[in-house]
């Protein structure tokens, strides 16, 4: 019980400390788009999109790190090489790539290369997170994380001051990712490294919801980027910055969820049903401010130059509280070793790309949105019913 006990207590400090950096994120967001407006606000989104695409192998190397711990002496300089060559060769990519990227989602290829340029400590930064996770120190990796976006509301405050707005938040985004990694250094040479094992399986599958997580947060800003007018794909954009934070409630509460199953799970059934039991509980309130005051929330976080969206939030938010419950039921998978829902809400994904790129309103958008995240949640509960009748039927076969 003391170990159980003291792992509540990790996530507790570790939910804080995320519920902060989300405050931040979001305070970031509040303030360039009151700065910018809706076409250079959806310049930056798409900026910040395709850093987060290039970014994706940082999940992996973290829970690599989480699961291996640091490797010893003699081969840390290879595992150092390795990861900042990656982080080099993923910022070259853009390099060779920026002229058809700037004319494929209409943005200053100059200014691409720049926001991206964060990406060359990402994996580095990552594998230390990763190391500070498998030493168990949950309130040094929260507060790498409350600090990495602290500076990012540093750098949002640079557009209030600059003739250049895009170019002083880029180039202090880099600066910021770089300060971030040098702290995370140190955290890591100070720290005495030990965790417990955790199944390849689970690596493997939890790396896979964190691809498939991180594409849904950012593909449908570039979608709206490549299928919209501009200002359009700017209010989407907004549309997207408020909607999106039920999944990223659901993603705080559903990495609780996924750790405590792995620590116990004999209590699977009751964590499950307490994670969900929180979620539609704040997913309830989400959506009422949605429906309620949507307007008085556009006004409020974005600005006036956005109230085209205002008639889309609470359509737009029921969307996002299938994918948050979407990607509850990933982790939970995970936990189990069952990869259904990865399966279906994968394909989920591509079949949500080719929609939108079709789509070429706001309105479209929303609703396809919407109706594909709600179709994809009924097929995944279908998926699992049958799943959970087929293992039942297996028992009772097996018991006569």
């Amino acid at each position: 019980m003391a170990k159980f006990k003291a792992f509540w207590e990790d996530n507790l400090i570790f939910g804080l400390a995320t519920l902060l950096a989300g405050v931040f994120n979001y305070l970031y967001h509040v303030v360039l788009a009151h700065v910018l407006g809706p076409r250079q606000y959806g310049d930056l989104a798409t900026f910040l999109n395709v850093t987060s695409f290039l970014v994706i192998p940082a999940s992996v190397v973290t829970l690599i790190y989480t699961r291996v711990g640091k490797y010893r002496r003699q081969n840390a300089y290879a595992q150092s090489v390795v990861l900042w060559a990656g982080g080099i060769g993923l910022w070259l990519s853009v390099w060779l790539l920026g002229k058809s990227l700037s004319r494929l989602f209409h943005v200053d290829d100059a200014l691409m290369v720049i926001y991206t340029a964060e990406v060359v400590p990402s994996l580095a930064l990552s594998a230390n997170v990763g190391m500070l996770q498998r030493s168990r120190w949950y309130l040094w990796v929260g507060l790498l994380g409350v600090l990495n976006t602290g500076f990012r509301v540093v750098a949002a405050a640079g557009a209030l001051w600059s003739n250049y707005r895009l170019l002083a938040v880029g180039i202090l985004e880099a600066i910021a990712a770089w300060v971030t990694w040098s702290i995370s250094r140190v955290m890591v040479t100070r720290v005495a490294l030990k965790g417990e094992e955790t199944s390849s399986g689970v690596v493997v599958g939890t790396a896979m919801v964190g691809i498939v997580n991180v594409l849904f947060a950012l593909v449908d800003g570039l979608a709206a980027k490549y299928a919209l007018s501009p200002f359009v794909a700017g209010e989407y954009t907004g549309l997207a910055t408020i909607g999106h934070s039920l999944q990223f409630v659901s993603g705080s509460l559903g990495t609780v969820m996924l750790t405590a199953i792995l620590s116990d799970p004999q209590y699977r059934y009751r964590f499950a049903g307490m994670t969900l039991a929180v979620y539609s509980v704040l997913a309830a309130i989400g959506e009422w401010l949605f429906l309620a005051h949507a307007k008085v929330l556009v006004l409020t976080i974005l600005g006036k130059g956005f109230l085209g969206i205002v008639p889309w939030l609470g359509l737009y938010g029921w969307g996002m509280i299938c994918l948050g419950s979407l990607n509850i039921a990933m982790l939970y998978s995970v936990a189990r070793g069952r990869w259904e829902v990865v399966v279906t809400t994968g394909a989920g994904l591509l079949y949500w790309v080719w929609a939108l790129v079709h789509d070429h309103s706001l309105g479209q958008f929303a609703i396809s949105t919407t109706h594909i995240m709600f179709g994809i949640m009924c097929i995944t509960v279908a998926t699992l019913a049958a799943r959970q009748l087929w293992i039942a039927q297996r028992k009772v076969r097996t018991q006569t």
